[in-house]
Parts: structure tokens; sequence; C-alpha cells
């Protein structure tokens, strides 16, 4: 009897080691399916790290990521059109324009992918003015000839701090300790960057010794142009953003660089059209000085915000203006605006005079940016709003381009490793995305 008892408790075991094994194989080559919505930075970015992360760790094979895009190419805001809808004309950036050389991970990228960098607007030669409305106030390559030296000093210090204090987020040793960040809120703390959070551009920089009229009128043109919000109604760090240099733009396409196969809270975005047009003009209409172009132009709302009860008759239709050099077919010259508003034809007239003609145009809106005025306890959305699912755009609410949808989608993986039982301190150790020096 206890032969038997032997016998069948061996053949029990040995049953549960096999189901043992044959469900632990299973299970260690189970396929985990990752969907990625949406391919434009930060979507591309998650793709490309979490692939990267995976290959470092030894289980790409075991996972199965697919980015979701409803438009024919990603990039999402880094999108471009070709003037007259041909392809044998170069293509013009409608969105996302530039990079600058801090953004390490787009500088990275751009190399490891063979691009090819050139500073475009819509062409390389430009004038660019700053326009208040009225008069033409300075020329932008010559700044030092109406704005205090000092003031423009401290802008540059300013600026070069809290980028320095923003490159923190690149160390490896850095993210060691800190990350990854759950929430942007923890992001901005560690890089202590809260206090600029709090007040507005304009407040930040006067209270730290620039003056007036140069936060008014130059700075003020630089965050319209870059975020479509005047310099009294946006936050000290997208502020700091906006001056953080000139930049450039990739041959063929920005899209190439991303080119990779709780409670809900509501951020309200900034809508920004860009029009298009192709026109036979030699200068800009009356309401426009009847300036020559070619010509760029930056726009100031100072006056405006002098003098809201009054009727001033301000020029306002347009946050910039870039008119190009080259010639198209019928001696046209391509136009690029950006505006808050929609243009219409007869908007596009004024601007460039009743007598010229205005032969192609395309139009297209975006909802560019989001609204980030200064104030205090900002209440981020979540970035890990349920288990499984990662949301990377809370980010844009502090700091809003696409190298900070890069870093916040690197973020987003690393969480992503630790949540679901990777070797996230081992990956981070082998990542070359770091800079293992101080900066």
């Amino acid at each position: 009897m206890n032969k038997w008892k032997w016998i069948v408790g061996t053949v029990i075991a040995v049953v549960l080691l096999i189901f043992a094994f044959i469900v632990g194989f299973k299970l260690g080559h189970r396929i985990r399916h990752i969907a990625i919505i949406g391919a434009g930075a930060a979507g591309s970015s998650a793709a490309f790290f979490l692939h990267k992360q995976l290959l470092t760790l030894g289980h790409r094979d075991k996972v199965e990521i697919t980015v979701y895009e409803k438009e024919s190419k990603v990039g999402g805001r880094a999108a471009l059109i070709h003037p007259y809808n041909d392809s044998k004309y170069d293509p013009v950036e409608i969105g996302a324009s530039i990079y600058a050389s801090v953004n390490l991970h787009l500088v990275r990228a751009i190399e490891q992918f063979g691009l090819s960098p050139a500073y475009r607007m819509i062409d390389d030669d430009h004038v660019s003015y700053l326009y208040d409305g009225k008069t033409i106030l300075v020329d932008m390559d010559n700044v030092n000839s109406r704005y205090n030296l000092l003031s423009l000093t401290r802008l540059n210090m300013l600026t070069e701090t809290s980028v320095h204090h923003f490159l923190r987020l690149y160390q490896r040793n850095f993210q060691l300790l800190n990350g990854p960040f759950r929430t942007v809120a923890a992001y901005v703390k560690a890089i202590d960057l809260k206090p600029q959070l709090n007040e507005s551009g304009f407040r930040f920089l006067v209270n730290n010794g620039v003056d007036e009229m140069t936060v008014n009128e130059f700075v003020d043109s630089l965050t319209q142009g870059t975020y479509g919000q005047q310099v009294t109604q946006l936050h000290a760090v997208m502020t700091i953003i906006a001056m953080a240099g000139r930049g450039q733009s990739i041959k063929g396409g920005n899209y190439k660089i991303f080119d990779v196969r709780d409670k809900i809270i509501k951020v309200d975005y900034v809508q920004q059209h860009v029009t298009l047009f192709t026109t036979n003009a030699t200068h800009l209409g009356s309401s426009y000085m009847k300036m020559n172009i070619p010509i760029s132009l930056l726009v100031t709302r100072y006056l405006e915000r002098q003098n809201s009860t009054n009727n001033l008759n301000l020029n306002l239709d347009v946050e910039s203006m870039h008119i190009s050099t080259l010639l198209y077919p019928r001696n046209e010259r391509l136009v690029k605006l950006f505006s808050p508003n929609y243009l219409d034809d007869s908007k596009l007239a004024k601007i460039v005079g009743s007598r010229a003609n205005i032969g192609w145009i395309y139009r297209k809106m975006w909802y560019a940016y989001p609204r980030a005025p200064p104030r205090n306890n900002t209440i981020f959305p979540p970035i890990n709003p349920d288990k499984g699912l990662y949301y990377v755009n809370p980010f844009e609410s502090f700091i809003s381009t696409m190298e900070t949808q890069c870093v916040a989608a690197h973020n987003i993986i690393r969480l992503f490793l630790i949540d679901f039982g990777y070797d996230e301190k081992a990956a981070t150790l082998a990542d070359d995305y770091w800079i293992d020096t101080a900066i």
C-alpha cells in the first residue's frame, strides 16, 4: 500500500513539475503588447526609447510595440507643406519649426539618423524687425541700438542659469538619485524651477534686473512668436525657453527626427493659425507703413496692453511674419504668417496692399501650446493616471518644446520598466542618452 502511495505521489509530483515547467516556459515567452497613441515627438520618442531599453535588457523579442497615428506622417506638430502643393519646391515648416543646440535628445538623434540641419524659416536671408502695430522699433540683428546692454546681458545670464537647471535631467547620476518621475511637480522640484512657475515672465525678469522696456518690447515679441502668449501672461519658465537661442531645422522636414515607424485636468491650448500664401507684392500695405519686402517681423503687444481702453487702430493681426527673398513662379514671394485668429482673403489683401495679387494659399490651425500663466501650486495632469497607462503631455504646461517631449517620453519608459518588472537601473546605467559629467 505504501508502495502504491509512493508511486502515485511520485507521478503527481512529476506531473506538477511538468505543468509548472510548461506554465513557466509560456510565461517566460509571453509576448507583451504595448500600444502608443500618437506618433508626435512624445509618442515616437517613447517607441524609440522603449525599443532601445528592451534591446539593452535582452527582452526586445518579448514585447510588441505598436504606434497608432491618424495622420499619414509622424511628427505631430513637426509638419510641413510644399508651396503650391508641388514637391519640386523646398518644403516649409508650418508647426514646430526649429530646435536649439541645447536640445540634446534632438541633436543626438540628428547625428544618429544622419540628418542634415540647416537654418531656414522660409529661406536663409532675412531682414528681421520688431513691430508694435504702429511703427518699426528695431532691427532684430541690432537690438543693442535700442535696448540697455546691461539688461540684455542679464537676460542672457538668467537664460543660461535656467537652462543649466534643466540640463540636470540629462545627468545619469542625477537620474539615478532622483528619477524617474511620476509627476511633473516632482520634475519641477528636482531641478529647482518652481519659483519661476509662480510668476509671470515680465515680473520675474524685471525683479531680476531687466528694464521694463526690454521686457515689454523685445521679450514680448519672442514669447508671442514662440508660444502665442504675451510676456505678462506666460510663466517665467516658458518665457526663458522662448529666449533660449536661435534654432535650426532639418533639411526635408523636422518630422524626420521622429520617423520611427485620477481626476481629469483640462489643459487649455492656444489656437495658432499658420497661413502661407504667394504674392507679387513689392511692399506691404499702407497699414504696415508700405515697408519694402522681403522682410521679417516679430510683434510686441505692449501698446495694446498699455492702451486697452483706447482705440489706437493698432495693426496686430499677426504674431510674426516672414516673407521670402526667393522668387517663385510669376515672380511671387512666399509669405508665412502666424496669427491668433483666422486670416481671410480680405485680411491677406490688407497685409500686402490691394494692388498686389495673391496666388496660392494654404491655411492650418494648431492647438499649438498650452496656456501657461503664472500661478501658485500649479496642478499638472497626472503622468501615470492608472495602472499600465502613461500620459506624456502633462509636461507641456511646464515647458513645451519638441525636446521636452523627448525628455518626458524617456522618463515614462523608465517608469514602464519599473512597473513591469524589468531591471530599470541596469538599463539606465547602460543607456548612452545621459551625460556622465556635471554640466
